[in-house]
C-alpha cells in the first residue's frame, strides 16, 4: 500500500511538472513582418508591412494571416526595388511579436519559441459517407455530407535547420539525439516516464542550446 500511494504522488508530481512547461514560455519576441526564409528569422528581420504593396490595412490585426492567403507578396525594398514572392515558399510571419510558420501550405502560431520550437496543427481527416441512397436509375448519392474529423496535433521545428517534427516520442528522441547525454538519459526511461516527462527534456534542451537573436 506504501509503494503504490508513492508511486501515484510521484506520477502526479511528475505530471504537474510537465504541464508546467507551458506556465514557462521563453520572452523571445520577433519583429512583425513577413519573414521570406530562415535567414530573416536567424537576424530578426523580416519584411515590415510598410514594404507590402497591398489595398489591405496594414494596421488589421488579420493582415498578416490575409496576405499570405494570396499567391504572391508584392513588395518593395529599401533600395525601391520591387520583388514577387511565392506565398508558399516564405518561411512564416510575426505578429504581436508571435512567429507563425508556413508548414504544409499553413500557417501556424509557434507556441514556445527555443531552438527546438513547439507548435499545434489542425489535421483534418476526410471519411466517406456511409449512408448511401440509390436513386430511380440505381445510382447511388449520398443524403449527408463526407463526415470530416479535426483535431490538434504538436510538432516540432528546428528554428535553424528548419526540420520539423511530430511531437511525438519518436519525434523527441531524433531531436535529443543531437545531444547524447540528455539521449541517453531519455532513452533509459520507461514509455510511460518518457511520455510525463517529455516537456520537461523539450525544456532541458532548448536551456542547453539557447536561441540567440537580435531583441526586438
Amino acid at each position: 500500500m506504501v509503494i503504490m500511494l508513492y508511486s501515484t504522488i510521484a506520477s502526479a508530481l511528475i505530471a504537474q511538472e510537465s504541464d508546467q512547461y507551458y506556465l514557462d514560455k521563453q520572452p523571445l519576441k520577433f519583429r512583425d513582418g513577413v519573414y521570406a526564409n530562415i535567414g530573416m528569422v536567424e537576424k530578426n528581420s523580416p519584411i515590415p508591412s510598410t514594404w507590402i504593396e497591398t489595398d489591405m490595412d496594414v494596421n488589421d490585426r488579420d493582415f498578416y494571416k490575409n496576405i499570405t492567403k494570396a499567391d504572391e507578396i508584392v513588395f518593395y525594398d529599401d533600395n525601391g526595388v520591387r520583388t514577387l514572392l511565392n506565398t508558399k515558399s516564405i518561411w512564416g510571419y510575426s505578429y504581436d511579436g508571435d512567429l507563425h510558420i508556413n508548414v504544409g501550405g499553413a500557417f501556424h502560431k509557434i507556441d514556445f519559441v527555443g531552438r527546438i520550437s513547439h507548435f499545434f496543427a489542425l489535421k483534418t481527416t476526410y471519411y466517406p459517407n456511409p449512408f448511401l441512397e440509390y436513386n430511380l436509375f440505381g445510382d447511388f448519392w449520398s443524403t449527408q455530407p463526407v463526415l470530416v474529423t479535426a483535431k490538434h496535433e504538436e510538432y516540432l521545428v528546428d528554428i535553424f535547420d528548419n526540420k520539423v517534427w511530430k511531437f511525438d516520442l519518436d519525434g523527441l528522441e531524433r531531436v535529443l539525439k543531437k545531444d547524447p547525454q540528455l539521449w541517453k538519459e531519455f532513452m533509459t526511461l520507461k514509455k510511460r516516464e518518457k511520455e510525463y516527462l517529455k516537456y520537461i527534456f523539450l525544456k532541458r534542451y532548448n536551456e542547453k542550446y539557447p536561441l540567440d537573436i537580435p531583441p526586438n
